[in-house]
């Protein structure tokens, strides 16, 4: 089960990180569930259900929306199938799955959760019924209609499949109504469900299709069939695979005729595809994003995300199992400082115990203070230390493993604990040894920390609550465990904040954690691409979703 929590926590970012590089479980709320228990997503419903034919205006100076042309997008790996149900789908395949297949909700770059094959939701039986109300007259790609018979057969699929069947412990059963219409039974209210599904790329299958037949030798996992705005053509080994415009798709879009992937054997070789302008789009290793500013073909499109960086400690053995100590600590760091040095213009320095995604939850009585390296000091002597004639009250060490990227910090922050009279060393180990060290035998003072706090605010939990699978410092508060499990349960939003509140103040008083860094990228885009995912039209998008992007064929 930890290895699964972790497995799932590492697929949450897939399709989020899968173009960051070189940029370096719901949304804000399940709880977008108004006060009458009910989500019915009127405006981005209104805006779905726009004819896709009719050219708009597009946001600032980018004209009317140009239909047509062919978006080449670079991929560092081929993929090998395209059906969740025989395997977490890859981040190269989360590249193309988005644009083929889609879910009952999905979730945009700021984890809001907003409609896709269901137009709308509402909340029943106080929360322990979710009723989906699905779009009328959608396709399959094969032109068979979709209905409620779909989604149930894929739901019930993934609860019997290893993969997901942890993360669908709560659903009791899913019931057709009608063909529009089908119920999610839980046994328990989880304001976290429908996000989580959501963040977990649970699309909805054929039933057609899978139903009865062989799942894992199924055609269909190799020449995917969905309803979403691009179909499948065809793939090439080692070369590209093609989708085109899906002409009777349900929802605003697509603009463009066809989405070309082409592979490429590494990072490398697809970067330089790009800048020789063999494709017009793909990752930028993150040591050649800044050598692209002089280059007047990009434009740089900065956005954050709900991950947090941050240090944690053992806060059962070794020195930060005093509370003084661990105070000290966050007195003594300068976490300004260490976002301007380290990640330079990408994100923001952290301010808070949770993701500032979640603007409703944040408790400004909870926050981290600023730097007072004299107050760290003095801390320090409290917890009964004396200052030896090298400058140093004590020494301990940072345990990370052996990723490039944790050089700078630890540099930055070997400087910053020198300055309040503690030697940071740093042990640096294999990536299985590391895992053994601080998961199973718990064995290190301070460790590196890389939270999701997303696709809902109650991944928080993943490190305050005390049976989580990376809570490495053995942290174990009986109120955190309950503010967190009464947070998950409330489903209308004004019902969560006072949890999430209790949950920062909590964290506040007993350090379990410092975070640092809130992530953030840098991305650059050739100019003539408009309305990227993670651009103008990261609102009504999911991430690595081409459905609005079109072509300015005149900046080519």
């Amino acid at each position: 089960m930890k290895l699964k929590r972790l497995m799932a926590l590492m697929l949450a970012l897939v399709v989020f990180t899968a173009f960051a590089i070189g940029c370096s479980k719901p949304a804000d709320d399940a709880g977008k569930a108004n006060e009458e228990e009910k989500v019915v997503e009127e405006t981005k419903d209104d805006e779905t259900k726009e004819e896709p034919q009719e050219a708009e205006e597009a946001e600032e100076d980018d004209g009317p929306v140009q239909e047509g042309g062919t978006l080449t997008i670079g991929l560092f790996g081929e993929p090998q199938q395209y059906c969740p149900l025989v395997n977490y789908l890859s981040v190269i395949e989360n590249n193309i799955a988005p644009n083929v297949f889609n879910g009952l909700l999905k979730l945009n770059l700021k984890k809001e959760i907003i409609p896709d094959l269901a137009e709308s939701y509402e909340y029943k039986d106080d929360g322990k019924t979710i009723v989906f109300h699905l779009h009328d007259n959608v396709k399959w790609h094969d032109g068979v209609d979709f209905s409620a018979e779909d989604v149930k057969w894929s739901y019930d699929a993934y609860s019997n499949n290893k993969n997901y069947s942890d993360y669908l412990f709560n659903l009791d059963s899913v019931n057709v109504i009608d063909k529009n219409t089908v119920a999610f039974k839980l046994k328990q209210a989880d304001a976290a469900f429908i996000a989580n599904t959501a963040d977990l790329m649970m699309y909805v299958l054929p039933k057609h299709i899978y139903g009865g037949n062989n799942i894992v030798n199924n055609p269909a996992n190799k020449a995917p069939i969905g309803t979403g705005p691009f179909k499948f053509v065809e793939q090439k080994a080692g070369e590209s695979v093609t989708l085109e415009k899906n002409p009777v798709y349900f929802g605003k879009g697509p603009y463009l005729d066809k989405l070309v992937f082409k592979i490429y054997d590494g990072l490398d070789p697809q970067f330089k595809a790009l800048i020789n302008d063999e494709i017009d789009y793909g990752a930028v290793p993150y040591n050649e994003v800044d050598n692209l500013a002089n280059n007047d073909k990009y434009k740089f499109v900065s956005y954050g995300s709900p991950k947090i960086e941050g240090i944690e400690f053992n806060v059962k053995s070794g020195k930060f199992a005093d509370s003084k100590l661990r105070e000290a600590v966050l007195y003594g760091l300068d976490r300004k400082a260490i976002c301007d040095k380290v990640h330079k213009d990408r994100g923001s320095a952290s301010d808070y115990f949770i993701s500032p995604i979640y603007e409703w939850a944040l408790n400004d009585d909870a926050k981290m203070p600023e730097r007072d390296v004299e107050k760290a000091k003095k801390l320090i002597e409290e917890a009964g230390f004396t200052m030896n004639n090298e400058g140093y009250y004590f020494e301990t060490s940072y345990l990370t493993n052996e990723r490039a990227e944790y050089d700078d910090l630890y540099k930055v922050l070997a400087e910053q604990f020198k300055e309040i009279g503690i030697k940071l060393n740093r042990d640096e180990l294999e990536y299985s040894d590391y895992i053994a060290k601080i998961q199973d035998k718990k064995d290190f003072e301070i460790t590196v920390i890389n939270l999701y706090n997303g696709a809902d605010i109650s991944s928080i939990s993943e490190v305050f609550q005390s049976y989580s699978s990376i809570n490495f410092g053995a942290y174990s508060n009986e109120e955190m465990d309950k503010e967190l499990n009464l947070g998950r349960i409330a489903y209308k939003i004004e019902d969560r904040a006072p949890h999430y509140k209790k949950v920062q103040e909590i964290a506040r008083k007993d350090l379990p954690v410092i975070f640092l860094w809130n992530f953030g990228y840098k991305t650059p885009v050739k100019k003539y691409i408009k309305n990227m995912p993670f651009d103008k039209a990261n609102d009504s998008v999911a991430p690595s979703e081409y459905t609005l992007t079109w072509i300015d064929e005149s900046k080519k």
